[in-house]
């Protein structure tokens, strides 16, 4: 019991640092340690130790079975990618093994507390939820405003990239794309939408005075505006066109939504692929048609040119050779390309095979969440049409810290509630029949 209460409670802390990624960043850079910046990864270890020694007693059969697939799939990859430098390789594994080993640590921490006890552990992740994202939102709208000041107290003279100061800083046309706390604008503009969805999808459940949670929303909206992040502006207008249709066609929202979600998916995938798109959005404003339309075209062909055999096409080019975050490839003699979207991201580290592969589990999750939406506390089915319709083409979900791990937090929490719903089913079955029993003898 208590290295349950100390892992769940180390899993808050977690969620908590991670909306306060920047600061850390930004730390880490400054007393260029090696351990500080790899803090993520030591906690994220040191949850699913924590979890393994819980449920040590009685291993469950899906652990078990979720780390032979984790271990089987890493030999495997590892084996098909010898010719790459082990550095760059073991790099590229840190990146994402880390969060599959991140989804069995959550399952198993949340399924170790008691119905009673993970209601009120909600509560709790709730209110550190809100806390962070306000307090996020609030330096969003002072950075738009005092940008000049901002950059002049992080010591940055000229647009820096995060190789050497921790933080991405990237400006548009003479404005600054306000990161928030956190380490880029894109992670902060798409916790803002989360921070949005969530304060309505939570009304029911989480007592919050109505005005204060009108000031959030309002809140939430304008410094998502202030990231200047398109796609969760747009993924924004999304969910707001969602509500309304289940607002208006209740019987047939299910229906209606899942054919907007195939639509714009449909959408997004020709404007990242084809010019046509592209063309009719430069009539209207060619600073968007260049930078967000037809460079990721050109991204995304430079990789997609790259892929001569059936292997490379099935498995990628290779893990680790593309993507110009993080580790400086060039040191290896490796010319990356970027890896701006979950999509190419995936094609490019593991073929079309990984693309289908996360395609698959996100539809599912969304599919079971939509089934029963009781059971999705913070709304998350909504992020998750999102990430595949949406930012999938265009934004990398994988690698977007901290919205992937609190993304994975809150969509595991549903199944964690369906598991404690089966077990009260099954154990009021069993009283059933030994009472019946009982009453024959």
């Amino acid at each position: 019991m208590l290295n349950n209460r100390i892992s769940s409670k180390l899993l808050l802390l977690f969620i908590s640092l991670s909306m306060l990624a920047g600061v850390i960043a930004r730390i880490s850079t400054i007393m260029n340690n090696p351990i500080v910046k790899l803090w993520k990864e030591f906690f994220i270890i040191g949850l699913l130790c924590l979890a393994i020694l819980v449920i040590l007693p009685k291993v469950r059969i899906h652990t078990l079975f979720l780390f032979l697939a984790v271990c089987l799939t890493t030999i495997s990859l590892i084996y098909m990618n010898l010719d790459i430098n082990l550095t760059v390789l073991f790099y590229q594994l840190k990146l994402d093994l880390i969060l599959f080993l991140f989804v069995i640590a959550v399952y198993d921490n949340l399924l170790t507390l008691e119905k009673d006890m993970l209601e009120n552990y909600l509560k709790k992740l709730f209110k550190i939820f809100i806390l962070f994202t306000t307090i996020n939102a609030i330096v969003i709208v002072l950075e738009h405003f005092f940008s000049a000041q901002f950059m002049a107290m992080l010591g940055f003279k000229d647009e820096q990239w995060g190789a050497d100061t921790g933080i991405k800083i990237v400006s548009t046309d003479g404005v600054m794309r306000s990161p928030g706390l956190l380490t880029y604008f894109v992670p902060a503009g798409t916790l803002m939408l989360m921070a949005f969805i969530v304060t309505v999808e939570t009304r029911k459940l989480f007592k919050m005075r109505c005005r204060l949670r009108l000031i959030l929303l309002c809140l939430f909206t304008v410094s998502m505006v202030f990231t200047t992040y398109k796609t969760a502006i747009i993924g924004f207008i999304f969910y707001l066109t969602l509500k309304v249709i289940e607002f208006i066609f209740r019987k047939y929202a299910v229906v209606f939504t899942t054919f907007i979600t195939i639509g714009c998916f449909i959408i997004f995938f020709i404007s990242t692929h084809f010019m046509s798109i592209y063309y009719f959005v430069d009539k209207y404003s060619p600073s968007i048609a260049y930078n967000s339309i037809l460079i990721r075209i050109l991204q995304h062909y430079a990789i997609l040119d790259s892929m001569e055999t059936t292997k490379q096409v099935l498995f990628g080019v290779g893990m680790g050779l593309n993507g110009t975050f993080g580790l400086d490839k060039t040191a290896f003699n490796i010319n990356p390309l970027p890896t701006d979207s979950t999509y190419i991201y995936l094609a490019s580290n593991y073929g079309f095979l990984g693309v289908f592969a996360f395609l698959f589990i996100f539809i599912w999750v969304a599919v079971n969440l939509f089934k029963t939406p009781s059971f999705d506390v913070f709304g998350i089915r909504y992020i998750a049409i999102y990430t595949i319709s949406i930012e999938f083409f265009y934004n990398n979900f994988i690698s977007s810290f901290p919205t992937n791990i609190i993304a994975i937090t809150m969509m595991v929490i549903p199944f964690v509630k369906g598991y404690h719903v089966k077990a009260a089913e099954k154990k009021e079955k069993a009283r059933k029949r030994e009472l019946i029993n009982t009453r024959a003898i």
